[in-house]
C-alpha cells in the first residue's frame, strides 16, 4: 500500500471518528434543573467530619440523594463550601453508580465507574476507570468520561478506545 493510500485511510478514519463524536455529543439531555435546589440526604455505615478542613468522609454502602439524583459508592468524600454545600465530591466503588432524571421526560442518565468526581462549580461529573454512561439504549464506554450536566455535553478518552453504541429512534 502506498504512502498516499495510508494517509487517505488515516484521513478517512479521522473524519469518521469526528462524525461519531459529533453524533454522540447530542446524546445526553440536560439533567432536571430542580434537583440542585433540593436538600441533600447522605446515608452511610460510618461518617467522619473534619470541620476545620470542611471535609466529610462517608464509608460503607454510601447513598447520596438530591431530588431525582442518586449516587452510590463504597467510599465518598465531600469537600464543603463555607455554607456547608458540597463543592467537590469523590465517590469510589466497584463500581460507583450515578443516576438522574432528565428534563422534558427524556428518561434518565445512568453512569458507572470505579471513581467518580463531581465538581459543583462546573456542574461536571467525571467518570474514571471502567467508565460507562447510559441514556436510553445509547451507551458510551471508556477509561475517562467527563459529563457536563448543565450543558448536556460530554468528552471521552484516556487509555484504550472509546466505544459508542447509538440506537436509532423508532420512526
Amino acid at each position: 500500500m502506498s504512502t498516499k493510500e495510508v494517509n487517505d485511510r488515516r484521513r478517512w478514519r479521522s473524519v469518521l471518528a469526528a462524525t461519531l463524536v459529533v453524533a454522540v455529543v447530542a446524546m445526553p439531555a440536560a439533567a432536571l434543573k430542580d434537583d440542585e435546589q433540593q436538600p441533600i440526604l447522605i446515608e452511610a455505615d460510618d461518617v467522619e467530619f473534619r470541620e476545620a478542613e470542611s471535609i466529610s468522609i462517608y464509608v460503607g454502602n454510601v447513598q447520596v440523594d438530591q431530588g431525582s439524583m442518586r449516587l452510590l459508592g463504597d467510599h465518598v468524600t465531600v469537600y464543603h463550601r463555607d455554607d456547608r454545600r458540597p463543592r467537590f465530591i469523590i465517590a469510589l466503588g466497584s463500581p460507583a453508580s450515578f443516576k438522574q432524571l432528565l428534563d422534558n421526560d427524556e428518561g434518565e442518565i445512568r453512569a458507572f465507574a470505579k471513581r467518580m468526581e463531581y465538581d459543583a462549580d462546573k456542574d461536571e461529573l467525571t467518570l474514571i476507570e471502567d467508565a460507562l454512561l447510559i441514556q436510553g439504549a445509547d451507551r458510551l464506554t471508556g477509561e475517562r468520561i467527563v459529563y457536563d450536566r448543565a450543558r448536556a455535553h460530554f468528552r471521552a478518552g484516556g487509555k484504550g478506545r472509546v466505544k459508542i453504541i447509538i440506537t436509532p429512534e423508532d420512526q
